[in-house]
């Protein structure tokens, strides 16, 4: 009797009071859905003609806009094939971002002559992304755009190393070499340690020092030294828009 009554208590004690239940909203499908009707919008593409396209009823693809069914890769696949995108994006939206810098032969980062705007993938998208369009004629670069991340905290990341950066000098180097900072303009070159603490910065083509004040360098020299994060070719992407 006494297990009996102790079992019974236990239970009581585990129930969960109904007025304390919260369902958990699929934020996920909801996103997908509300994508979906806006990626149709874009290609000014009845859901109609889409049906038709995908080759699913009409009641299917009302299903997949409006209430929460889950796209099946799949069926994003296919998708994407009538869409003209690639199939991550009827799950997430890609991002834009303005291009406003190029990098010439030089190494040395200019203003572009007109500011567009470019699409990049959600997964490296956040508000300190910077773009950079690779204008290198005659190398396999040309046309290319790089994605950096501008580093808010601790400006000299250690991964930096060895890689191509995103390399910006520091006030106290301006201030340290005077007159020729007028010559410290950011650059896209190669980080190359000298293996006893300080940098060379490398021409991307020459592997030379891209100048006497790229020698020599030590991480405070550096107001950002930022690795490239992404490289890719927007004609095959088709993701720049003016």
């Amino acid at each position: 009797m006494s297990c009996e009554l102790h079992n019974r208590n236990y239970i009581d004690d585990m129930a969960i009071s109904t007025d304390k239940l919260k369902l958990i909203k699929n934020s996920h499908l909801e996103e997908t859905e509300m994508l979906l009707h806006k990626l149709l919008k874009d290609a000014d593409m009845s859901q109609v003609e889409f049906a038709k396209k995908v080759k699913k009823d009409a009641s299917t693809i009302n299903r997949w806009i409006k209430n929460s069914r889950a796209i099946s890769w799949d069926n994003a696949e296919k998708i994407a094939k009538v869409l003209n995108i690639h199939p991550t994006e009827v799950y997430q939206p890609t991002q834009d971002i303005h291009l406003r810098y190029k990098c010439n032969w030089d190494c040395i980062l200019e203003p572009m002559d007109e500011i567009n705007k470019i699409k990049i993938p959600y997964e490296y998208y956040h508000e300190n992304i910077r773009a950079v369009l690779m204008d290198c004629p005659g190398t396999s670069t040309d046309g290319e755009i790089w994605l950096f991340d501008m580093p808010q905290n601790k400006k000299f990341v250690k991964n930096a190393i060895g890689k191509i950066c995103y390399l910006k000098a520091s006030q106290s180097f301006k201030d340290k070499i005077g007159k020729k900072s007028k010559d410290c303009q950011p650059v896209i070159a190669l980080l190359k340690p000298n293996g006893d603490g300080t940098f060379d910065i490398l021409h991307n083509y020459t592997k030379e020092p891209i100048n006497d004040l790229c020698r020599n360098l030590v991480p405070t020299d550096f107001e950002i030294a930022s690795p490239v994060k992404v490289k890719y070719d927007p004609q095959l992407l088709q993701n720049i828009n003016k």
